[in-house]
Order: structure tokens, then sequence, then C-alpha cells
């Protein structure tokens, strides 16, 4: 049997992947959690049936948190 995940953008779209394994699911205080191992985007963090971040596309996230962190950074002569 084949497993997907849909995350609905709009009540007319929608993205899916293939799930290979579900790690984890359970509710937190906060939020619904799980972590699935999908085909395409290896594995994947949903918060409340959305996706936050997926191995194969982390290095986005990591780009936003590191570019202020960079931009305010005094720069010092390395003469």
């Amino acid at each position: 049997m084949e497993l997907w995940f849909t995350e609905k953008q709009t009540p007319v779209f929608g993205i899916t992947a293939k799930i290979k394994e579900t790690l984890v699911t359970e509710k937190t205080d906060f939020q619904d959690l799980s972590i699935i191992d999908t085909e395409e985007f290896g594995r994947m963090l949903v918060l409340d049936g959305m996706v936050m971040t997926t191995v194969r596309d982390e290095f986005v996230y990591h780009e936003m948190v590191a570019h202020p962190a960079l931009f305010t950074h005094r720069i010092r002569s390395m003469c």
C-alpha cells in the first residue's frame, strides 16, 4: 500500500509527497507534530499539517537564519 502526504495550499491546490515511513506522530501541548520520511524530500517536519522543513531544502532555512547575523556583524580589516 502506498501512503501519500498532501499539504493543501488552497481549496483547489496542494503539494503531495510519497511517504516511505512515518517516524514520529504526536500531539504536543501546542500543535500536532509529525516527522515523515519521503521519497523526494527525505525527512520532513510537519506541524499542524504544514511542512516546516525537509532534508532536501534545509539550506534555505539556514540561509535565512545566517544572513541577518552576517549583515549586522562588524567586519574588521585584515590588514
